[in-house]
């Protein structure tokens, strides 16, 4: 029985038709959502070199940014009748989803995928692959229907 399915968002054209392809398949098994967005501390890149004053702040903006992003796609993707929850987590987005998973006894993830390969892979892809290999419970990844695939 699948009562429990957490869909992970980066707020992607991928990650939001996960989500409909998610609400789709909730009808059959009408479980709660939970959709969430992970925010990495972006301070551990050292090129930025930005002020330590000035991180506070703008850490705060991209949170406030997030949560009004998750606010609108659960409002428009999601039916006022499917119990959905939202959540902002902070730390590295595979570890924060697999510990969220565990947490929460989930019972499906639904993950949109960007369907990249080569060095775009390498740079970008390793979350949905993580996530895929470490889960607590099935995964289930949905490629955009117009993702095109490229040969590396």
């Amino acid at each position: 029985m699948i009562e429990k399915i957490i869909i992970p968002t980066d707020f992607s054209e991928s990650s939001r038709y996960a989500l409909s392809y998610a609400v789709d398949l909730n009808k059959l098994f009408k479980a709660r959502l939970y959709l969430l967005h992970v925010l990495q501390d972006f301070t551990e890149f050292s090129e930025y070199n930005l002020s330590p004053s000035i991180l506070p702040q703008l850490y705060l903006e991209f949170e406030e940014n997030a949560v009004k992003r998750l606010e609108e796609m659960s409002g428009n993707l999601i039916p006022p009748e499917t119990p959905c929850g939202t959540y902002i987590l902070h730390g590295v987005p595979f570890y924060e989803i697999i510990q969220f998973a565990r947490k929460e006894k989930a019972d499906l993830i639904v993950i949109g995928t960007h369907g990249r390969t080569g060095l775009k892979q390498v740079l970008f892809g390793h979350t949905v692959e993580k996530v895929v290999k470490k889960s607590p419970c099935p995964v289930l990844t949905v490629r955009h229907p117009e993702a095109e695939f490229s040969m590396p």
